[in-house]
This record gives C-alpha cells, sequence and structure tokens, in this order.
C-alpha cells in the first residue's frame, strides 16, 4: 500500500463550530497519523465531504446552521463503512439514541 492509500483510508473530518476545540482536536489527530480536514458547519461539512468522502468523522450534534446528524447521514450514503463519533454538550439518552440510529459509531 503506498503512503497515499494511507493517508486516504486515514481521512478524518472534524465539523465542530467551537474554533479551539476543532483545531486541537485537528492537531491532536494529525499527530496520530490522520489527514485531517475541518468544518465549522453543515454546509461548509457538505462542501469538504463533496470534495472528499471521509473514512472517519468527529461530528458536533448542533451546529449553528443545522444538525450535525445531517452530515451523519450524507457522509454514510456516501461512504457506508465510514466511522463517526458525535460528540455533543447537551446529551441525553434520546439524542444518543438518535444519532446511532443515524450511524454514529459512537455517541
Amino acid at each position: 500500500m503506498s503512503q497515499t492509500d494511507n493517508n486516504l483510508e486515514k481521512s478524518l473530518l472534524i465539523i465542530d463550530d467551537d474554533a479551539p476545540l476543532r483545531e486541537r482536536l485537528a492537531k491532536a489527530m494529525t499527530k496520530r497519523g490522520f489527514n485531517v480536514s475541518m468544518a465549522d458547519s453543515v454546509n461548509q461539512a457538505r462542501v469538504s465531504i463533496k470534495w472528499n468522502v471521509p473514512n472517519y468523522a468527529i461530528v458536533d450534534l448542533k451546529l449553528n446552521d443545522g444538525s450535525g446528524l445531517e452530515v451523519v447521514d450524507e457522509i454514510h450514503a456516501l461512504n457506508d463503512k465510514a466511522r463517526v463519533i458525535v460528540l455533543t454538550g447537551y446529551g441525553n439518552i434520546a439524542t444518543a439514541v438518535t444519532a446511532i440510529k443515524h450511524g454514529a459509531t459512537d455517541y
């Protein structure tokens, strides 16, 4: 497997409207060998996945322009093997169940 293939396999999209958190996560995951892309909104994430469908994603549940679950659905429509973690500061059982039903690997 070439280095380019390995980078594609470790493609990670981080979607969060909290810039310091998003940047810290990106830095940490880059150090772990991931090829990181970032977005701060549903719309920006949609543009990003049109160009590069990630194999991994970390998605904030509540974004300024909508729900991160919309992006989870779109990622899985393009890559059904993608592993997605949904983050939120507003967690409860109902949103956890909803996130898992949308295909989140973890919540």
